[in-house]
């Protein structure tokens, strides 16, 4: 019995995918991944505007913050986002793709958050959170 149960859990995870295990730091990063990819076909200094919202949507206060990115190589590092509210998070995954120019920290209630990323050189950057 114990056997089957076990065997249950693991299908429905394979079903459900990790969506199930996502924070709302994870999702930011997801977000920023997609936009970074977007990017790296374009010309230096391209911009794309991340919008950003909770997964259980901007019905809510929540806070964005970001450590910046030391100077190295992608990975960049110990540069975390951090996610408040419900389902809050933080994460290190965005670094394989997005470096930090500065520390960034906002306070939201009932919005989005949009950010700023940019092409500088081979590297994409998060240049603006608002």
């Amino acid at each position: 019995m114990k056997t089957l149960t076990c065997a249950l859990a693991v299908a429905l995870l394979a079903v459900c995918g990790c969506s199930l295990l996502e924070d709302n730091g994870t999702h930011l990063a997801y977000a920023l991944e997609k936009g970074a990819k977007g990017l790296k076909s374009k010309p230096d200094g391209a911009e794309v505007v991340v919008r950003y919202e909770p997964l259980t949507g901007i019905n809510q206060s929540y806070g964005v913050s970001f450590r910046a990115s030391p100077e190295t190589e992608a990975p960049y590092g110990a540069a975390s986002l951090s996610v408040g509210g419900k389902n809050g998070g933080s994460t290190t995954y965005h670094q394989r793709f997005v470096y930090v120019t500065r520390e960034f920290f906002v306070n939201k209630s009932n919005a989005a958050t949009f950010l700023t990323l940019r092409k500088n050189g081979n590297r994409i950057e998060l240049v603006d959170v608002l």
